[in-house]
C-alpha cells in the first residue's frame, strides 16, 4: 500500500518544489484522493460481499447438501465484512496518522525496522543512521505502513483505541459498536472455532446456523459506520 508515501505524493503533484512547500500545496489534494481510494475500495469489497450473499441465497433453496454449502458461503461473507472493516482502519492509519497533532499517537507505532507486534522502544541515534538521505515523513509513513501490515481488530474496544489514535471522535460512532462487536465475535468463531460455540472441543457441538437477515444486518451496519467515519475523517487533525 503506497497511499502515504511522500514519493507518491510528489509524483501525484508533478512538481519539483522543495518538499515542505510541495507538502503544503498538495496536502488537500492528496487527502481527497486518499479518502476517495478508501471509499472506493470499501465499495468494491462490499460488492464482493453482496455477490456472496446472493450466491448463498440461491444455494439455500436446493437440496440439503446445497443448503449446507449456502451456510458456508454466508460465513465467508462474514469474514469478508470483517476484512473490509480492518482495511478501512488500515488505510486511515496511513492517511491520517502522519499528520495528527498528538505525538503520543505516533509514539505507539514501532520504528520501521522494528517488529510491528512489539511495544515501541526508545530510538537511539545509531538506529537513525540507516535512514540517511530520506525524508523524515518517509520514515514515519514507512513505519506506519509496516505496522498496519499485521494490524487486526478483534473487538470494538480495539476499534475505539485505533480511532482515538487517529484523533477521531469515537463517541459519534459508538451507536454502531454493538452490531460490529457481534460481527467481529462471529468472525472469530468462524475462523478459529469452525463456527462452533465450544472453543476447547468444537467437534462436540454442531455448527452455529447463520441466515441472510443476520449477514445483511451486519453489512448495513458496516456501511453506515463507514459513511459516518468518512464524514469524521474529513474534519482536520
Amino acid at each position: 500500500m503506497c497511499l502515504g508515501r511522500r514519493g507518491c505524493l510528489f509524483e501525484f503533484c508533478g512538481g519539483a518544489l522543495p518538499a515542505k512547500w510541495l507538502w503544503r500545496i498538495c496536502l488537500s489534494q492528496y487527502e481527497a484522493r486518499s479518502v476517495d481510494f478508501t471509499n472506493g475500495e470499501f465499495r468494491e469489497n462490499q460488492r464482493r460481499v453482496e455477490n456472496l450473499i446472493s450466491a448463498a441465497k440461491d444455494l439455500s433453496v436446493g437440496p440439503p447438501a446445497q443448503i449446507e454449502l449456502s451456510q458456508d458461503v454466508f460465513r465467508a461473507a462474514v469474514v469478508f465484512l470483517h476484512s473490509s472493516l480492518e482495511e478501512i482502519v488500515r488505510n486511515l492509519y496511513v492517511q491520517r496518522l502522519p499528520n495528527v497533532q498528538n505525538r503520543e499517537s505516533l509514539n505507539k507505532i514501532p520504528l520501521l525496522t522494528d517488529p510491528p507486534n512489539i511495544r515501541p522502544a526508545q530510538i537511539l541515534l545509531g538506529q537513525l543512521a540507516q535512514f540517511r538521505g530520506q525524508f523524515v515523513e518517509n520514515v514515519i509513513v514507512g513505519s506506519i505502513e509496516a505496522y498496519v501490515s499485521s494490524f487486526n481488530l478483534n473487538n470494538t474496544t480495539q476499534l475505539a483505541q485505533s480511532l482515538q489514535l487517529l484523533e477521531i471522535e469515537v463517541v459519534k460512532l459508538e451507536e454502531y459498536f454493538p452490531e460490529l462487536n457481534r460481527l467481529m465475535a462471529r468472525r472469530h468463531q468462524i475462523v478459529h472455532q469452525m463456527d462452533r460455540t465450544n472453543e476447547l472441543d468444537p467437534l462436540t457441538v454442531p455448527l452455529s446456523p447463520i441466515d441472510v437477515a443476520t449477514v445483511n444486518r451486519w453489512k448495513l451496519t458496516l456501511e453506515e459506520f463507514a459513511a459516518a467515519l468518512f464524514v469524521l475523517y474529513g474534519e482536520p487533525v
